[in-house]
């Protein structure tokens, strides 16, 4: 009997230090993820707004920037189509509207 109640109790003491060494990893894990940048700078109401401003101006600039080049193609796309028999007058009033000279 001693020895099968010795026997559950050393198993028992071993899963609560494997439990135990199990939080203290992740409570070291949780103290590297708070100390890295973006979370610092969360904190920081001027870092955030500023942060927060740059990220709308350049994804702003992205959508024209992507939008321009978009267009650009289609139009370019437009042009070769134009010479097609069935939708080549189509293609070329689109054209004529887009580019008025």
């Amino acid at each position: 009997m001693k020895i099968l109640a010795r026997k559950k109790q050393s198993t028992h003491e071993h899963s609560e230090t494997r439990l135990a060494n199990e939080i203290e990893r992740i409570a070291t894990i949780i103290e590297r993820i708070e100390a890295l940048e973006p979370f610092t700078s969360l904190r920081n109401r001027k870092k955030f707004y500023f942060f927060s401003l740059m990220h709308g101006i350049l994804v702003g600039f992205g959508s024209v920037l992507g939008a321009t080049v978009f267009i650009a193609l289609l139009v370019f796309l437009l042009r070769q189509i134009q010479f097609a028999p069935l939708i080549g007058s189509f293609v070329q009033d689109i054209l004529i509207y887009i580019n008025p000279k």
